[in-house]
């Protein structure tokens, strides 16, 4: 069942958090992906401008993946809490969400 919440502003710590798990979870298995496409041979992997293939792009994959991952967090939370908070200025937000009890 969903609910609905009205709210006047999210914290920046929320935001960063939703914006964290939001990228780690997709990015760094997408990176996962590229790595073990590196293990069959495909220059999927790049480094420093150089392939990288072989079991050494399998495990650098997920490294590059969280970094990206955390330079985009560290980006988008910043912009993302500053419009939100602008946004906060002029109404209040409504949140819908579905409880934990269902």
């Amino acid at each position: 069942m969903k609910h609905q919440l009205e709210i006047k502003r999210l914290t920046i710590g929320t935001t960063f958090k939703l914006v964290a798990f939001g990228l780690l979870f997709s990015i760094v298995p997408f990176s996962i992906l590229m790595g073990l496409l590196s293990l069959f041979g495909l220059s999927t992997v790049t480094w420093n401008d150089e392939h990288v293939t072989g079991i050494s792009g399998l495990l650098v994959s997920p490294l590059i993946g969280v970094f990206v991952a955390l330079f985009f967090t560290l980006c988008l939370g910043i912009f993302m809490s500053f419009g939100l908070w602008l946004f906060s200025t002029k109404q209040n937000m409504k949140l819908h969400y579905i409880s934990k009890d269902n």
